[in-house]
């Protein structure tokens, strides 16, 4: 059996790369794909159930609507069925998530996957056994958001999905001339990312038959996305008591190398304070390329609870680690800094390993923003990160404070493409942007998203913090020029909240973001409930 990597650039045609099942599998579970402009290149769409109001950034009343639901693009019939089509493309692509809630009276809708201009769907099953891991694409490319500190659970047999949850499918699903996805009932809620590859690109469109033909490549991809986090020998290692305002330095081995995993570690007694006041910086080849609190950078927020994913992972022992692929070309510094008040003991190590520098190669970024005390009203959209130069956006960690127990999260992902003056990427709300429904979770780890345990139980109370992070991998989004990255600021309280976002990109050098480090709101004290939370 071909491994993962070797299958990872396509099938070769001549001089040119098929785009296939296996191939996209590979790209997936290579951590190193993700530090290199891709080798065939595609913009990621998205297309979701948002209200047809949302059109101008400058009509409030539109841009704020929230009527998410049920929106499509027109109704059709094909053998004498009516059928709702919700995404209909022309060209190389591939589907790359699908988002959906997991609703009772949806239970006999069916999906289908028509490809190429054929009348004759590809696939055709139900929506809600396909999203949820129980058709024929198991976890982790298939499963529920609910509860799970292990997504294994979801592979027993016995496993019975929860209802009022989010549903996600990562099964990348290639098509070599178009795509059009249909229900036969009146859609509900929805949001589906999917790739268009530059017309010249060779795509093997899906079919069941390939499928059956690749299982040992899911299964070996489904395995690879679940094991837990190799163990490291870090290289690198220094520990030291930071007195407020000091740093701890790791200089990285001279010559092109790659930071393949980082780890930080302090005292629980320190929590939760440390998270947001220590904060990781890194410079490659003397640009700075990293400034984030441990808090947003390892997906913990303002609570030391346990949380993983592929790329970032949690204990409550206080040990956090990241395994982002971080390449340079000559020379690297990683650092922890002390913004805080109070003394705190660290300590950092990592390893290295030799990288190929070439024309492909790109450096890591990850930045934090945090504002304080946001009224939520008016509506409005508040800002990530805006990026100026060519790389590709992988994922984000958002935590927000609330004081009142309305929910919060209605509003939606704006993300602008080198220059867009309208979002090609709109969604149908925060919890639906991490991958989730009806509120989020109280506690989810999975490749693709997590959140670790918040501070409300119920879905009546949202007092307190909550942490959510999605890791793009085949649904990371390449920019030529740049990249604008909102999230609407839609609370169902009057009141203020607090946001901080770790926002995690990769760029070609000489690119810049408008995030500057905040050393002052890092320092601030993190603010608690008045009374009791709800359980």
């Amino acid at each position: 059996m071909a491994s993962l990597l070797s299958l990872m650039t396509g099938v070769r045609s001549g001089n040119a790369q098929t785009v296939t099942l296996e191939s996209l599998l590979g790209e997936m579970a290579d951590r190193d794909a993700a530090a290199q402009w891709p080798a065939l290149g595609y913009t990621c769409k998205e297309v979701s159930s948002h209200d047809p109001r949302k059109k101008d950034p400058a009509d409030p009343a539109g841009w704020h609507s929230n009527e998410d639901y049920g929106n499509f693009i027109r109704i059709e019939t094909n053998e004498d069925r009516r059928e709702w089509v919700i995404l209909d493309t022309v060209g190389p692509g591939a589907l790359t998530r699908f988002w959906a809630p997991l609703n009772a009276d949806k239970d006999q809708q069916i999906v289908r996957f028509y490809f190429d201009g054929s009348s004759k769907p590809a696939i055709a099953v139900k929506l809600n056994e396909l999203l949820s891991g129980q058709s024929f694409v198991r976890p982790p490319l298939a499963f529920v958001s609910w509860n799970e500190t292990d997504l294994r659970d979801e592979l027993k047999p016995d496993y019975k999905a929860p209802r009022g949850v989010g549903a996600d499918l990562y099964l990348a699903i290639p098509f070599a001339k178009g795509c059009k996805v249909t229900l036969d009932q009146a859609p509900f809620y929805y949001c589906i990312n999917y790739r268009l590859y530059d017309p010249a690109t060779a795509v093997r469109t899906f079919t069941m038959a390939d499928y059956a033909s690749a299982k040992n490549a899911v299964n070996q991809a489904g395995a690879t996305l679940l094991a837990d986090p190799p163990v490291v020998d870090n290289n690198l290692n220094k520990q030291a008591t930071l007195a407020p305002g000091e740093e701890l330095a790791l200089d990285l081995p001279e010559g092109s190398a790659a930071v393949r995993n980082l780890q930080v570690q302090v005292l629980p007694a320190d929590a939760p304070q440390v998270l947001r006041s220590v904060i990781l910086q890194a410079a490659f080849d003397g640009e700075p390329a990293v400034w984030c609190p441990i808090s947003e950078f390892f997906g913990v927020g303002a609570r030391l609870h346990a949380a993983q994913d592929w790329c970032q992972s949690a204990s409550t022992n206080g040990t956090f680690s990241a395994r982002w692929v971080m390449p340079y070309q000559h020379s690297g510094r990683v650092t922890l800094k002390n913004a805080g008040n109070k003394a705190a003991l660290v300590k950092l190590s990592g390893s290295t390993r030799p990288w190929t520098w070439n024309e492909r190669s790109l450096y890591f970024h990850a930045n934090w923003h945090c504002q304080l005390g946001i009224k939520t009203r008016p509506m409005f959209d508040w800002n990530y990160i805006r990026i100026r130069g060519q790389g590709v956006y992988v994922g984000d960690t958002l935590t927000v404070f609330s004081p009142a127990p309305n929910w919060y999260g209605e509003g939606d992902e704006r993300i602008y493409i080198d220059g867009e003056k309208v979002p090609s990427h709109i969604g149908t709300g925060t919890e639906d942007y991490y991958g989730y429904a009806w509120g989020m979770a109280h506690y989810f780890s999975s490749p693709f998203m997590s959140t670790p345990e918040r501070d409300g139980t119920t879905q009546e109370d949202w007092r307190g913090y909550t942490t959510d992070s999605r890791l793009r991998l085949l649904d990371a989004i390449p920019f030529r020029s740049g990249l604008k990255h909102d999230m609407e600021i839609w609370d169902g309280a009057d009141t203020q909240v607090d946001y901080a976002v770790g926002t995690f990109w990769y760029a070609r050098p000489g690119a810049e973001s408008n995030r500057a480090p905040q050393p002052q709101e890092a320092a601030q004290a993190l603010k608690e409930t008045a009374g009791p939370l709800a359980h």
